[in-house]
């Protein structure tokens, strides 16, 4: 045992193992060597291997490898977090860069345009000055399509009262061009066919005054939404209060979104299992309808609430209900959105919105929820309980009194027709202010901003005029025994030259083919009074001058024979020229015109206003000339202004939105022809109403003095009559568009169709000033030359001073 454990001890122990042999290296071996010696000069890599620190860590911490999944976790969650953090960063920002980019959006249309307006059309404002030539009746009539109310006592504007000759007026406030008009109370006396006195019952008499036009059209843009827009402190506080009751209580306290109005309609909703409470506020509807489709989606809410606190924080409360009540849908007038509360108080009520009674503002407020589920034209039940729930929200409020609930509940709907409160079209005139708007204005942009048109449209000359061609051409028919007439007529303000009526075809209404304006006839004797003003323009000619009436031929530049006749076939021989101007004989203005040259007649038209080519051939005597309507009014206006020249227009001015003039017409008449000649052409064709082919004037107005002159063409293709009074020029035409007899001659048509139009009118006798270069002389029939009475057939016409002969002798 001793044995073993020495052997043992000896095999543990660590001592020195015996020397090995050596032994003899061959080459082989050394080159061995030499390799391992060169690859042990290179430096090692070195092997990654636990630090003492970290040896000694994981000595000490045996269980080291039992939490590996708290840590993979603690880790997972820094790398959530960090992703968070890092996202919602990125989130702010994108958020914040889109806030400012609605911002953007929102400051531009919000503080620019808000909307593209249509172009308002009004026409001439009825004016007041003593001793207007004005019949109470006439103005009565204007009040009335003012929508003005008849009533005992005065308690608002818009509204009149008629005590005798007198009547008193409510006027309303307007914007006119020149300046404003406030609203006042005036008082006018009456006495005959005249207005005698003006007073303000505040201020005592005035000398002048005048009511707001009436507006006749709104020019619609590509948009679609007609508005009408009014300023937040003429909006009746009573509205603003009631929409604020029905529609967002807590409009001045909530910041643009009230989440509580969106929780308690979100209740209400469930509750009821469909969708009965809407919980978006004012702001947030206006987003909507300003700024986003109607597309149904989160998000469209999640726009239209941001929109909504950016509006809130960027504007005052009043600035948003302003642009609110102005953008709201309200109804739909044919193709067009009525937009605004002041649009849709005229389409529902014929009125302003600061004339709105409380059921009416009720109704209003009612429709704001669904103007299409509650349109008081097709659904009169469902607007009624509508407007009834509304009444009874504003005396739970105490906004109106039980008495006055119990008065506006009993209040019929009193809706307008349709035709009444709408703009009614009259399509002929409109056209003519479309026309000139375009050539007035730069850019559509202009046109759409809101412009305000004053013209010089006479609604009571429109009326009657529309009245005259519709009742006109059918009696004319049956009466003659013709067919398919047509019709163009148009008047002009003489003091203005502007154009105060048109009608453009047989169907007033229908817009298309304007024969005012681009229907060129032959005018016929229209011509005659250029023939004989260019005569009486020499001193060789006067009023008594005979003329030759005696059949004649003439060949033109192409050889072609021309034989002019007269009407009747009848040659007198000699005839004066007054009696020839007023039975419109041929013959006699042929040799006439020949005798001072067609090329001087042709200037003569020129200077009366013709602005197209003419030809000087010899049937341009007797009217060989394509004319429209409106280049006739031309002429005559210049006649009817004694031979000054002012281009015809139909617009007095025009405004931006806010009252800025853009343009306005000036008065400024040019001087193209003698006094004294014009003095005695006028009185030439005052004699045509009253002895020669239009005395069936004189026949129906035998008091009041007119001027004129008919015109027929060959074939009586062309009816024709050109006149005026002391105020306005109007010319008529009949005829047929295929340009096939109409069978009537200046007298049997035209003339009649004036006539009526004139008997629904006031017209002024002519008051022309004779001037001091002219004055009265008896002058021979029979030799054309100054003559004492009684010395054979005489009569007294004006002539030239310097041709008075204090006592002529009898020859």
């Amino acid at each position: 045992m001793g044995k073993e454990l020495r052997v043992m001890s000896e095999k543990d122990s660590p001592a020195e193992k015996p020397p090995r042999k050596r032994s003899r290296k061959t080459a082989a071996d050394k080159s061995t060597e030499s390799a391992k010696a060169e690859q042990a000069a290179k430096p090692a890599r070195k092997k990654r291997t636990p630090s003492a620190k970290s040896k000694a860590k994981s000595e000490s911490n045996p269980a080291k490898a039992k939490r590996t999944w708290p840590q993979i976790k603690s880790r997972m969650l820094g790398t959530l977090w960090s992703i968070i953090w890092k996202g919602g960063l990125t989130l702010t920002l994108v958020i914040a860069l889109y806030v400012i980019y609605l911002d953007s959006k929102i400051s531009r249309q919000f503080e620019g345009n808000k909307w593209q307006l249509p172009a308002q059309v009004y026409a001439r404002a009825m004016q007041f000055y003593p001793g207007q030539y004005l019949s109470i009746d006439e103005v009565i009539w204007e009040l009335k399509r003012l929508n003005y109310s008849q009533v005992n006592q005065l308690s608002s504007t818009g509204q009149y009262i008629v005590q005798g000759n007198k009547i008193t007026i409510h006027m309303r406030s307007f914007e006119f061009f020149d300046g404003p008009e406030a609203d006042r109370v005036i008082e006018l006396g009456f006495g005959g066919q005249k207005l005698r006195t003006i007073r303000d019952l505040a201020l005592g008499n005035l000398t002048t005054a005048r009511l707001e036009p009436v507006q006749i059209a709104r020019l619609s843009n590509a948009t679609g939404q007609d508005r009408e827009f009014v300023p937040l402190e003429r909006i009746p506080e009573m509205l603003k209060d009631a929409l604020l009751v029905v529609e967002d209580r807590d409009f001045y306290h909530h910041h643009g979104v009230s989440p509580f109005s969106i929780l308690r309609a979100l209740y209400s909703n469930i509750r009821a299992g469909r969708t009965v409470q809407g919980g978006s506020t004012l702001t947030q509807q206006l987003a909507k309808n300003f700024y986003l489709s109607r597309e149904r989606s989160f998000n469209r809410k999640f726009n239209e609430a941001l929109i909504a606190l950016i509006l809130d924080f960027r504007y005052s409360k009043d600035q948003i209900l302003e642009a609110y009540l102005n953008e709201v849908y309200l109804g739909q007038a044919y193709n067009q959105g009525v937009h605004g509360v002041e649009l849709a108080s005229e389409f529902y009520f014929a009125k302003p919105v600061d004339e709105l009674e409380y059921h009416q503002i009720a109704l209003l407020v009612g429709l704001v929820k669904g103007p299409s589920y509650f349109n008081p034209r097709r659904y009169p039940e469902r607007a009624m309980e509508r407007r009834d729930l509304v009444l009874r929200l504003m005396a739970e409020d105490q906004l109106i009194s039980p008495r006055e609930y119990q008065i506006a509940l009993n209040r019929p709907l009193g809706i307008e027709d349709m035709e009444k409160s709408a703009k009614v079209s009259h399509p002929g005139y409109l056209d003519l202010v479309s026309r000139e708007l375009n050539e007035l204005l730069d850019s559509q942009d202009i046109l759409d901003a809101g412009v305000r048109v004053f013209t010089y449209f006479d609604l009571h000359k429109q009326t009657a005029m529309e009245d005259a061609v519709a009742a006109g051409l059918p009696l004319l028919e049956r009466n003659k025994k013709v067919s398919q007439l047509q019709a163009a007529m148009v008047s002009v303000n003489v003091e203005y030259n502007g154009i105060s009526a048109l009608v453009a075809g047989r169907d007033t209404r229908l817009s298309g083919f304007n024969r005012v304006l681009d229907s060129q006839r032959n005018i016929g004797s229209l011509v005659k009074p250029a023939v004989y003003l260019t005569a009486l323009s020499t001193p060789q000619y006067h009023l008594g001058t005979l003329l030759a009436d005696k059949p004649l031929s003439l060949k033109d530049e192409q050889g072609n024979r021309w034989q002019p006749d007269n009407y009747d076939h009848q040659y007198r021989g000699e005839v004066p020229l007054y009696q020839a101007f007023s039975q419109s004989i041929n013959l006699p203005a042929v040799n006439l015109g020949l005798a001072v040259g067609v090329d001087k007649v042709a200037g003569t038209l020129t200077k009366l206003g013709i602005e197209s080519a003419i030809n000087p051939y010899p049937s341009l005597l007797l009217g060989a000339l394509e004319l429209s309507s409106l280049d006739v009014a031309q002429m005559y206006s210049t006649i009817a202004n004694s031979g000054r020249y002012q281009k015809l227009t139909s617009i007095a001015a025009i405004t931006d939105a806010v009252g800025g003039v853009i343009y306005q017409h000036h008065n400024a008449k040019e001087t193209r022809f003698d006094q004294d000649a014009m003095y005695l052409t006028k009185y030439a064709m005052k004699r045509v109403t009253l002895e020669g082919t239009a005395k069936k004037l004189k026949q129906a107005f035998p008091t009041i003095q007119f001027a004129g002159k008919t015109g027929t063409t060959n074939e009586l293709r062309d009816s024709w009559f050109a006149g005026f009074d002391q105020n306005t020029v109007t010319v008529t035409w009949l005829g047929r568009d295929d340009n096939k007899v109409a069978g009537l001659t200046g007298g049997q048509g035209a003339l009649e169709v004036y006539i009526r139009y004139l008997k629904e009118l006031n017209p002024e006798s002519i008051a022309d000033q004779r001037p001091a270069s002219i004055k009265w002389a008896f002058v021979s029939e029979q030799t054309g030359r100054q003559a004492p009475p009684g010395c054979g057939k005489v009569v007294n016409l004006p002539v030239r001073a310097a041709e008075f002969l204090a006592t002529p002798a009898c020859m």
